[in-house]
């Protein structure tokens, strides 16, 4: 019974196929991060200060090209490349929460407690500009991991097939 799930694992992967990459190097370290043709990418050329967004169509490893939608980009020409941090707007956002919060119940507590002695007050104030405001920020400066091309990581197009057919 093993012999038989083995042989039909082992049949039934026959067909698979690797596939073409855009990898991303770091002096030093032999941890790499791959990017697959399908995904989107947010891009920088050199010489320019806007980035584009991009989806790979197709890599061209023998040209050192990516094929996107209405263009072509030399692996060379690119400068930088930008990858959205989910947790910046995620935390900025609960900190927004937070502070608007806060104020909502101060203010309901002191007006709905009967005691005439409390009010809603500058702490509670404070507490809210503050947790919103770092909030904000922190949306907005932590929402991007931008990966500079040169000194430190380089871009490398890969072509992880087992035959290679000019054609493809």
């Amino acid at each position: 019974m093993r012999l038989f799930t083995l042989m039909l694992i082992l049949c039934s992967t026959g067909a698979l196929s690797a596939q073409k990459v855009l990898q991303i190097e770091k002096y030093g370290s032999p941890k790499t991060e791959k990017i697959h043709i399908g995904s989107v990418i947010d891009y920088r050329l050199a010489g320019e200060e806007s980035f584009r967004e991009g989806y790979i169509e197709d890599i061209r490893v023998e040209d050192s090209l990516i094929v996107f939608g209405d263009r072509y980009v030399n692996v060379h020409d690119i400068a930088e490349l930008r990858f959205a941090r989910g947790w910046g707007k995620a935390v900025g956002t609960s900190l927004m929460i937070f502070g608007g919060s806060w104020s909502g119940f101060a203010l309901l507590g002191y007006a709905t407690d009967g005691n005439p002695e409390t009010s809603y007050s500058g702490r509670d104030a404070a507490v809210t500009v503050i947790s919103a405001g770092l909030g904000y920020a922190l949306a907005k400066l932590v929402r991007y991991r931008k990966v500079r091309i040169g000194r430190r990581y380089r871009l490398r197009l890969l072509d992880l097939r087992f035959s290679v057919d000019p054609r493809a």
